[in-house]
């Protein structure tokens, strides 16, 4: 691995002035922390001369693009707060498919069924290339890009899973009139395909071949990785794991040569760490990085020019990086000295290398662009996406680790609001979704910002089955829910009061997806240690949960990850009634907010809110409901984010207080 800490590059930085700060800590409104950034997910086009951003109109994510040599901008689409259906929605994601068209994805009010538009540039030629589902399923018919075709500016590869819901097929797309060729014919098995540089598909991830049959639960849960060496050979079988068996093998990409892979595994040891790998002989190389306390290997970045390994990113604690090139090991050194004390990535780069999107930021600071110009030696501001947020005001987030019941070390994040001490202070507990390999990640959070400006702590809790920690602590999680799952959740709480941070009589719980299940176990679980609740578009019912998966046709894989990681709704069912809260609600004690989106295709709003509200409506048990019809797994439209926030606002303060009014007024001029 190569490294240097000298700065042989001269760069001139040029950084805009900013008014003086405040010597006080404001308070700020809530549609200043939920309002859509100014810019989001910038991404030069592929000769650096483009830049292209979602950004808001008419209270809408719609796409706008930048000729940098004049900074001329231009809005590429007309999505509406009010109007017609189809413009009152969001642009979900995009990318440049060349320097003269991008593609984009609208999705059908919160379903994740993403239909695909195409635009130039400069706003003409807009066309839909793929219609979405319009209604809400868990399986959704997709098109997904696979390779941007470098040598043919009219096509992109796509993965399109049409002709069967679990196993894609590859097609050659056009990106003018959206007509699609199959290249690839799915044998029934495979789940992802890989191309190499050249835009060939030689590697794919799937199960094992069933020969017509349907797989047992086990063969499902085993993960065969296929590898042909020209696309006219064979496929033959390059390695072999299984996903519980406690063994990951995850292929990044292919190394400059196309002949070998880079890979992320943790065979023979916990944590994942990044090596190359033979596909023909089936075996591993160079180790190129590894750190025993945290999964390695998929934050790889690779140069667009010629294929070399770059950095690799990850977390444990804090963010980290190593740097695998020398040029880039400078460039990284020289910004990381311009601005001190910020996390400082390469977000995107033309493909000769020669301009990059620089993004500064940290806990406190929702981060700033610099566009670095190789050729001029220069990093200039380009872009403050959340300009009104002065970082002063924010809230410092730290790493903090405690020893569960059962000698189990938990690590999390301990946010305080800025100014106070960390002593007797109202506390939010903000349990991850999930559950398995998600975990929460030291960065700007605007939910967590939001909370400690209005006087709360906020503890984020990486319960064991949290990603990123190695695969023991992934095992021992498996079939948890409302268990040892729990338990890390309710012990970090007794050692917030232990350690004298949180008083004891003003703790809430609020989550999200299985951070809400988490919500609802707690309250029903140990109902003494809050004094409020959020469950956000959580589960409620496990049984309820499996059966909706068991309506996707018998042997597909989510019904057989299902199985394995909560339970069997028929062997474990006495499991699954017990640690399912909506069968405990005689045991709440404290007022409640249930919030959900009508179309959520993930925890359906018909077989989890409908039957919790149906029982809550039989108790004395204080709670309120929030349901947004166009809404799915979590509230996405601007509106309904501001509507939210503003109704837990007054709901947190009114059972462990808090301030509710600004202080001085902190919103963009």
């Amino acid at each position: 691995m190569k490294t240097s800490n000298r700065c042989g590059l001269f760069l001139a930085i040029l950084v805009l002035s900013t008014a003086a700060h405040a010597q006080t800590v404001r308070q700020y409104s809530v549609e200043d922390f939920f309002r859509n950034s100014d810019f989001a997910s910038l991404q030069l086009s592929p000769n650096g001369e483009w830049l292209a951003a979602i950004g808001p109109y008419d209270g809408r994510r719609n796409l706008f693009s930048m000729r940098l040599s004049d900074r001329k901008s231009a809005r590429l689409t007309s999505l509406r707060s009010k109007g017609r259906e189809e413009f009152n929605r969001d642009i979900a994601f995009y990318f440049w498919a060349n320097d003269e068209r991008l593609i984009f994805g609208i999705d059908a009010n919160g379903n994740e069924s993403f239909s695909l538009y195409a635009v130039n540039r400069d706003g003409t030629g807009q066309r839909e290339l793929f219609k979405g589902d319009r209604g809400i399923v868990l399986f959704p018919t997709f098109t997904r890009l696979l390779d941007r075709l470098r040598d043919d500016p009219d096509h992109i590869l796509v993965t399109n899973n049409e002709r069967n819901k679990f196993y894609p097929d590859v097609f050659r797309m056009n990106i003018h009139n959206g007509r699609m060729t199959r290249v690839e014919t799915n044998p029934g098995y495979v789940q992802g395909w890989m191309t190499d540089w050249d835009g060939n598909v030689r590697f794919a991830v799937g199960h094992p071949d069933s020969r017509g049959r349907a797989l047992k639960d086990g063969e499902l849960l085993r993960q065969l990785s296929y590898y042909r060496p020209a696309v006219d050979a064979e496929w033959q079988i390059a390695h072999t794991t299984h996903y519980f068996d406690g063994s990951v093998f995850q292929p990044v990409a292919f190394t400059a040569d196309n002949k070998s892979l880079y890979v992320a595994t943790n065979e023979g040891r916990d944590t994942t760490a990044l090596y190359t790998f033979d596909p023909e002989t089936g075996q591993l190389g160079e180790m190129i990085l590894a750190d025993d306390r945290a999964d390695v290997g998929p934050g790889l970045a690779i140069s667009p020019k010629d294929h070399r390994p770059l950095w690799v990113s990850w977390q444990y604690e804090l963010p980290e990086q190593a740097m695998l090139d020398e040029e880039f090991a400078t460039l990284q050194a020289t910004i990381d000295g311009a601005f001190p004390d910020h996390v400082n990535r390469i977000t995107s780069m033309s493909r000769d290398e020669g301009r990059m999107l620089i993004r500064s930021s940290s806990d406190r600071d929702p981060g700033t662009y610099y566009l670095y110009d190789k050729a001029a030696g220069t990093i200039e501001f380009f872009a403050q996406p959340r300009r009104w947020i002065d970082p002063k005001d924010m809230s410092a987030m730290t790493p903090i680790r405690y020893e569960a019941r059962d000698g189990e070390k938990i690590n999390g994040y301990l946010t305080v609001p800025a100014g106070a001490e960390a002593k007797d202070l109202p506390l939010i507990i903000n349990p991850h979704g999930g559950p398995y390999g998600i975990r929460d990640y030291w960065r700007y959070n605007t939910e967590t910002q939001f909370l400690a400006n209005r006087g709360y702590a906020v503890m984020q809790i990486n319960y064991r089955g949290s990603g990123g920690y190695g695969q023991r602590f992934l095992d021992i999680a498996w079939q948890k829910w409302g268990l040892e799952m729990q338990d890390d959740i309710t012990d970090g709480v007794l050692w917030a009061i232990e350690q004298g941070i949180a008083d004891p009589d003003r703790i809430c719980i609020y989550g999200a997806s299985y951070g809400g299940y988490a919500t609802m176990a707690g309250i029903t679980k140990t109902p003494e240690l809050y004094r409020c609740a959020v469950n956000y578009v959580g589960v409620v019912d496990l049984v309820a949960l499996l059966d909706y998966h068991h309506r996707f046709r018998e042997g597909n894989y989510i019904q057989a990850w299902g199985k394995r990681a909560i339970g069997d709704r028929r062997k474990d069912r006495e499991r699954l009634l017990a640690t399912s809260p909506i069968n405990h609600l005689d045991k709440i004690r404290v007022p409640l907010y249930v919030v959900h989106g009508k179309r959520d295709p993930r925890v359906p709003h018909d077989t989890q809110y409908i039957p919790l509200i149906r029982k809550l409506r039989g108790t004395e048990i204080d709670y309120k409901t929030m349901v947004k019809n166009k809404e799915g797994h979590g509230f996405q439209k601007e509106g309904n984010r501001v509507g939210l926030y503003s109704e837990l606002e007054q709901f947190f303060a009114e059972h462990i207080g808090g301030r509710t009014s600004p202080l001085a007024s902190a919103g963009a001029p």
